[in-house]
């Protein structure tokens, strides 16, 4: 029989002895096990909050062309060719870019982060304006008024193109700064991947709609989409169809 004493000696023994090394693996198995289980939801939880970052700042934008055109006879501020910020960079094209106009009614220059996509892996601007009709008719600002396909007109959204983006973002070698008028009149800008463009969210690409609504899209819809403000037309679709037959009055006429 044990005394008192021996048994208190053996339970202290006992609660000092720690984990064995058997008991370590099976613990650092359990954390490399659910480590294992949990990143890929971390990384997919983090990419969506970026999707949803970048749809508010979309939604800003929106808003901004929208106090725009409330003070400019209902246009959105003009395109022109390419520009870079600060003003007069030898890079500068003459005109003001859109983010320029846009300054007043958005507080915020082309730099700020509003117009660079969380999901961008760089700093930069990456929201285009849309352009081709303007460009194809004679414009260099979209009258809202002219928009008919409510809810369906691109108004702006990610700039999917390599192209637009200078090295090491893209594949751009004619310029060295990002476009801080970046506008698809020359260019489809708006791309995904069956038509040569990428995805910058994993959810998809984000879209600026003429009703200043933001929704992301994985291809392209021919039945949600349009670059026509009074039909439904792709932007190759729009640049095969050419100027409409019938010229839009320019703003103020």
């Amino acid at each position: 029989m044990h005394s008192s004493g021996s048994i208190r000696t053996f339970r202290h023994l006992h609660e000092a002895r720690g984990f064995s090394l058997v008991e370590l693996l099976v613990v650092i198995g359990i954390i490399a096990f659910l480590y294992a289980i949990l990143m890929p939801v971390l990384r997919v939880s983090r990419e969506s909050a970026k999707q949803v970052q970048c749809a508010a700042q979309l939604h800003q934008i929106g808003q901004a062309f929208s106090n725009y055109a409330s003070e400019n006879n209902g246009c959105l501020p003009a395109w022109s060719g390419w520009h870079s910020w600060p003003v007069g960079g030898p890079e500068d094209e003459a005109g003001p870019a859109w983010t320029v106009e846009l300054i007043p009614y958005i507080q915020a220059n082309p730099d700020s982060p509003v117009y660079n996509c969380p999901s961008f892996p760089g700093p930069g601007r990456n929201y285009f304006m849309s352009a081709l009709w303007d460009s194809l008719n004679g414009l260099h600002a979209t009258p809202l008024a002219r928009i008919k396909m409510s809810s369906r007109f691109i108004l702006s959204g990610d700039a999917t193109r390599l192209s637009v983006y200078p090295k090491p973002f893209g594949t751009n070698k004619d310029h060295e700064t990002f476009d801080a008028d970046l506008s698809d009149e020359a260019a489809q800008i708006l791309g995904f991947p069956e038509d040569g463009g990428f995805l910058m969210h994993r959810g998809g690409n984000n879209v600026l709609f003429d009703d200043f609504h933001v929704e992301a899209f994985k291809h392209f819809s021919n039945d949600l989409m349009t670059y026509h403000p009074q039909r439904m037309l792709s932007w190759a679709a729009l640049q095969a169809a050419g100027p409409d037959s019938e010229r839009p009055a320019k703003p103020g006429n």
